[in-house]
């Protein structure tokens, strides 16, 4: 029973020896992993390099979008404030037109005035007693 025992003991380490032989064959070696890792450190290193890139002009055009924002608010806010002032002078030529038309009668006195030669064409008015007592003075 002894041989029988030892014969498969025999049998079994002959299996695990060819075992592990046929998977230490199959291995990389340490050269052969060392040159595909470089090849992956140079594919990481080139996509590092374009993100770093990327966020470089991302960082641009972010400033840039900020500054025509900003710019974008300073007009709207010189538009209100024309706004404002074109309102506050309409209001000062509306006054102005109302004190116009209130003038027109004094102002169309003043050219019928105007528009007469001499003092002989206006009419005279009645002269009172005491224009005619200082003429008389004189």
């Amino acid at each position: 029973m002894r041989s029988a025992i030892s014969g498969g003991r025999k049998a079994l380490i002959a299996g695990v020896l060819l075992a592990g032989s046929a998977a230490l064959s199959g291995c990389a070696t340490e050269d052969y992993v060392d040159k595909h890792i470089a090849v992956v450190n140079a594919r990481i290193d080139q996509t590092d390099g374009r993100l770093g890139a990327l966020e470089g002009r991302v960082n641009e055009v972010s400033q840039k979008t900020d500054a025509a924002a900003a710019a974008a608010q300073a007009a709207g806010s010189a538009a209100q404030s024309a706004a404002a002032a074109a309102q506050t002078a309409g209001a000062d030529a509306a006054r102005a037109n109302e004190a116009i038309e209130k003038m027109q009668p004094q102002v169309a006195h003043l050219w019928s005035h105007h528009n007469r030669k001499t003092w002989a064409d206006h009419p005279r008015k009645k002269s009172s007693k005491r224009s005619k007592k200082a003429k008389s003075k004189k």
